[in-house]
């Protein structure tokens, strides 16, 4: 398994407690980079994932996945209807503050198999897989709060990784240009958070 990957458990648990760490400091009704949501709308977001991971760790077995990472990633826009509405009732009931639910899963994340198997919504996914996707979305999110919150920097290695794997799914012949960018710069694109020209500017954004 990739060295790096092998940490995303870590990883993962770094980006939420710096997430978790603003909460009580930035301006809830402040617009974030999200379109539509403010930050108050992206920490409700976050604030149940961590309540996720630990339902679907649950459903831990030596099951064949049959969702890879590309796909779920690039599967999540089909869901977006659902997660703004979740987020939006999130928000209305000022669920924002991560401390409990990270504290409640921390060590189950530190502990979770990464060769197992879970059922997601997106159907059967590898632990491993399934953590990277996690990541991803705190990554992303993380930065979507105004002010931004810095990546940990594992963290911001495993999500750049994972988006350049969704674009060649589409468009290999790109993925050499965008593994020259900067990670952030990078993230920024493949999620539709900037905008860029040229040969990348047609299979952006790879994930929304």
């Amino acid at each position: 398994m990739d060295p790096v990957v092998a940490d995303v458990r870590s990883a993962l648990v770094r980006q939420w407690e710096l997430i978790s760490e603003v909460a009580e400091t930035i301006d809830l009704a402040a617009a974030s980079r999200c379109n539509g949501w403010t930050n108050r709308e992206v920490l409700a977001h976050l604030y149940v994932q961590p309540h996720l991971v630990k339902k679907f760790l649950g459903t831990a077995s030596v099951r064949q996945a049959e969702v890879q990472l590309s796909e779920n990633l690039a599967g999540t826009k089909s869901f977006r209807e659902l997660i703004n509405d979740s987020a939006r009732k999130g928000a209305t009931l000022n669920k924002v503050d991560l401390r409990r639910p990270l504290a409640a899963v921390r060590d189950v994340v530190l502990a979770a198999p990464l060769d197992a198997t879970i059922t997601t919504l997106q159907g059967k996914i590898s632990v491993s897989d399934y953590l990277v996707t996690r990541c991803v979305e705190a990554v992303v999110h993380g930065s979507d709060l105004a002010p931004r919150v810095a990546p940990d920097p594992v963290a911001e290695a495993i999500t750049s990784e994972a988006l350049l794997d969704v674009l060649e799914l589409s468009a290999p012949e790109l993925v050499a240009e965008a593994q020259a960018l900067r990670p952030e710069q990078w993230i920024d694109l493949a999620t539709g958070r900037a905008k860029t020209t040229g040969s990348l500017a047609g299979a952006m954004p790879v994930m929304a």
